[in-house]
């Protein structure tokens, strides 16, 4: 059987899972749960799990990797319509969520808990690469069905190279203020778990006094969050001294942090604090950096993890990395998930950079177009094609950077400056005071006929 996790750890008395209402569950009981869980549900199957962070779904997700079956892991929230289109295209064995949510299909109740449920679909079960551990969305927040698929190998190198830098022990508690339907989070537990570390659950936000005081009562010592999170919890004033005593390191990643906030954060936390790198295609970090240790690399990503090689292109800049953490491809349906590995452990990850002489990265650009929204990586391209699926006739081109997109829109619909960032919020859940979108009589083109988004960005200068 492949295993993530240590077999050290596996049948252990460590505490796996803990949560805010004092529920407390160790390896061992984990392991036995697995076994029962897996009488009712065939092996290798295809289970999309919709991520929340209630412990009863962590507990789900740790036994599903326990039995090798094959987790999609898609947002809570993911909108009806761009679920429908996944269960289309992948046909799995088995949904699980809440049972709040409204899952249409006329599907089989195989297994209950207090707030959650699993579902058989009535799908045939079919061929699965046996390396295939773990599926995620390359755009979770659109419900991309071109999905990564990350290996064993994959996971359990990143959780070697990341706990050996962060010296994760048995024992530590870990918090993520993220669910594991993103890869920093989802990384972020397979790290803790690897090594018989507790990872702390609440659902309560971080601006929730609640929030502070789990934090608090727990002497938490490993955090994990966004630059948008940090950057939250520093206003508020979260970080007293008792705050920090306990706290061994917090790590920001998902998203680039400026330079004005990484002093900011060094400031309260010295060298405790440090930034991350990665994507979903390397099973999240790549590299990492103490800031407060390494003085002068302000804005640095850090150098690469162990066993982790890396070259910038000598004409374009983009990031090339060599790594046992590549994932071993996509898939843009179910028959592609039958695939090996294509990547052979080397990905060209689209990221521009410079590489300094201390073997320091710093993130310049993107050559493909995606950006971060708090946190999230979206496709502006597919965002474009959900709008234009949406409003047939109209032309859609969308432009973005940090936490922010312009949509242009061209056609003979009136009034979709108001209701296009109303309409991505509900659907896509990016906030839509973050979305502008600006009516043009045509949208500019180049020679080719392809849209000129050049022109669109200086539109906004």
């Amino acid at each position: 059987m492949e295993t993530i996790i240590k077999e050290s750890i596996l049948y252990s008395d460590y505490i796996a899972i803990a949560d805010d209402r004092d529920r407390k569950i160790t390896y061992k009981e984990l392991a036995r749960r697995a076994k029962k869980l897996k009488s009712c549900m065939e092996e290798r199957s295809l289970i999309f799990i919709l991520c929340d962070r209630q412990m009863e779904t962590v507990e789900f997700l740790y036994e599903i990797l326990y039995l090798n079956l094959v987790p999609l892991l898609l947002d809570d929230e993911i909108d009806g319509g761009l679920l429908d289109n996944l269960l289309a295209l992948y046909r799995p064995q088995y949904i699980y969520g809440r049972k709040s949510r409204d899952i249409h299909g006329g599907y089989v109740i195989k297994a209950e808990w207090d707030q959650h449920v699993l579902l058989k679909t009535g799908n045939f079960p079919y061929e699965i690469h046996r390396d295939v551990a773990v599926l995620m969305s390359t755009s979770g927040t659109t419900g991309s069905a071109k999905l990564v698929k990350l290996s064993y190998g994959n996971l359990r190198s990143n959780a070697e190279q990341v706990s050996g830098c962060m010296d994760i022990r048995p024992g530590q508690k870990g918090l993520h203020s993220s669910s594991f339907g993103h890869v920093y989070g989802l990384a972020f537990y397979i790290w803790h778990w690897y090594c018989g570390a507790t990872i702390l659950i609440t659902g309560e936000p971080m601006l929730s006094s609640k929030f502070g005081e789990f934090y608090t009562r727990e002497k938490v010592n490993n955090l994990g969050s966004t630059p948008y999170g940090y950057q939250i919890l520093r206003r508020i004033g979260f970080w007293t001294p008792a705050r920090l005593e306990y706290l061994h390191w917090a790590m920001s990643g998902g998203a680039p942090m400026p330079e004005s906030e990484q002093k900011n954060m060094v400031s309260y936390m010295g060298d405790k604090f440090w930034i991350g790198y990665g994507m979903t295609e390397t099973a999240s970090a790549l590299s990492c950096i103490n800031l407060k240790r390494e003085n002068g690399k302000w804005g640095s990503v850090g150098r690469p993890l162990k066993d982790v090689r890396i070259v910038a292109d000598s004409g374009t800049g983009e990031l090339i990395v060599k790594s046992r953490s590549v994932c071993m491809g996509y898939a843009e349906n179910s028959r592609q998930l039958a695939d090996g590995d294509r990547n052979h452990g080397i990905l060209h990850t689209g990221d521009v950079v410079e590489i300094d002489e201390d073997g320091y990265i710093y993130l310049k650009g993107r050559i493909k177009r995606y950006v971060n929204m708090l946190g999230k990586r979206v496709s502006l391209d597919e965002v474009e094609a959900y709008l234009k699926n949406q409003y047939t006739g109209m032309e859609f081109a969308c432009v973005g950077e940090e936490n922010h997109i312009t949509v242009f829109c061209a056609g003979k619909e009136k009034g979709l400056e108001r209701y296009v960032p109303v309409l991505l919020d509900r659907v896509m859940k990016m906030p839509a005071r973050l979305i502008s979108c600006i009516a043009l009589e045509k949208l500019p083109r180049s020679s080719s006929g392809k849209t000129a988004y050049d022109r669109l960005t200086r539109e906004l200068e």
